[in-house]
Parts: structure tokens; sequence; C-alpha cells
């Protein structure tokens, strides 16, 4: 598990109490049934774990949460190199 799927697992089974066995890369939002309130926090929280903005296009209801995690790795790499605003 990659380090930053290790973050969105902690965020979402202690903050919003989603049982683990449920969150795989496939899984997405919508099959964790957060509702619109939830994804807000849910994203506004992950900004401050990771230290990158989250906009609407990265946490959406269809969006899977592997592809959350390598949108982290990339901002992270991106970051690292010096290319990020």
């Amino acid at each position: 598990m990659s380090d930053a799927l290790g973050i969105i697992t902690e965020i979402l089974s202690e903050q919003f109490h989603v049982d683990r066995s449920a969150l795989r890369p496939q899984t997405t939002i919508d099959e964790l049934e957060l509702d619109s309130l939830a994804l807000l926090e849910f994203s506004l929280v992950l900004g401050e774990k990771t230290g990158l903005r989250m906009s609407d296009e990265h946490v959406t209801q269809e969006v899977t949460l592997g592809q959350i995690a390598e949108w982290i790795d990339a901002g992270r790499d991106l970051a690292e190199t010096g290319q990020r605003n």
C-alpha cells in the first residue's frame, strides 16, 4: 500500500468509520456512500494531511481511492522537484 493510500485509509476508517476491508484502490467514493458534506470534509482533511490542495475534480463520487492516491503521489513528486507553484 502506498503512503498516500495509507493516509486515505486512515482518514476514512478513523474519522468516517468506514470498514477498512472496504477500502481498496478500486473502491469509489460513491461505493463508500459518503454524502456531499462528508465528501467535502474528507477533501479538507486529506488536504491538511498531505499539504496539497484538493480540488473538486480530484475528489468526486466517481473517483477511486487509487486515483486519489496517484494524484497525491504526483503532487508530492512535483513539489519535491520544485515544479509545483
